[in-house]
């Protein structure tokens, strides 16, 4: 089971911010999650709300704000409001989870990943529609389909699309939408798991799905456990 950092690590830093990231990968994440918008300029930052309100002293809502007014933002950590670059230098060699924000943002973001260095990227959204756009223009991407009330409609939806699987509230995930989603070649993610006896039941129940959490820095038995059933495996 691999244990993915929400927001970074949103129960160990301010959300969203080059600090959760580090923290999440300090914490020994599989992979980094965070939340991204675009600013009026067509350029991405990191924030899960339409405006920065939550996280600074600030009210701009971002997709009516160019990047030169929205980016020396200061949060309330003190840091400034990071950029997609920002996030992507902070993760370094550790894989990322993109959940893309809005509408609108497929051709920005295909063209964007495609001209940055070669980086381990998975893009998710509950915008399932613009989601099947990126996915045609970046193919080679995983791209997962975000659900919270609705999974088989986000099976037959992923299965539809191509995409590489979905990410659902993990109280919708039970045998059958498990069943159906692996039958479907579909991977599973599921959001957002803080406490450890969740975790636990999730894992004895579907080792094979991925969980994203605020609290990455709790949940590392999973992947000790999932190292030693490899490990016996092989011996």
């Amino acid at each position: 089971m691999k244990v993915i950092g929400h927001r970074g690590a949103a129960g160990l830093a301010l959300e969203n911010t080059v600090e959760s990231i580090k923290a999440a990968i300090e914490a020994g994440v599989d992979a980094v999650e965070f939340d991204i918008r675009l600013t009026a300029d067509n350029l991405f930052v990191l924030c899960h709300d339409q405006t920065v309100s939550r996280i600074s002293n600030q009210h701009h809502v971002i997709k009516d704000v160019e990047i030169e007014h929205i980016s020396d933002i200061k949060l309330h950590n003190g840091e400034l409001l990071p950029t997609l670059t920002d996030a992507l230098k902070a993760a370094g060699k550790t894989p990322v989870v993109i959940e893309t924000k809005g509408t609108g943002w497929a051709k920005a973001l295909a063209e964007f990943l495609d001209s940055y260095e070669p980086i381990d990227a998975t893009v998710i959204s509950f915008n399932h529609a613009e989601l099947g756009r990126f996915a045609k223009l970046s193919p080679a991407i995983p791209t997962y389909a975000i659900e919270r009330t609705r999974p088989f409609d986000a099976i037959q939806m992923a299965k539809q699309n191509h995409f590489t699987g979905v990410d659902m509230n993990f109280w919708i995930l039970n045998p059958l939408t498990y069943w159906m989603a692996r039958r479907k070649n579909l991977e599973i993610i599921v959001y957002t798991v803080n406490y450890r006896w969740i975790a636990w039941f999730l894992y004895l129940l579907f080792p094979r799905i991925s969980i994203t959490s605020d609290n990455p820095h709790h949940m590392q038995f999973l992947r000790r456990n999932s190292r030693l059933k490899v490990h016996a495996s092989k011996s």
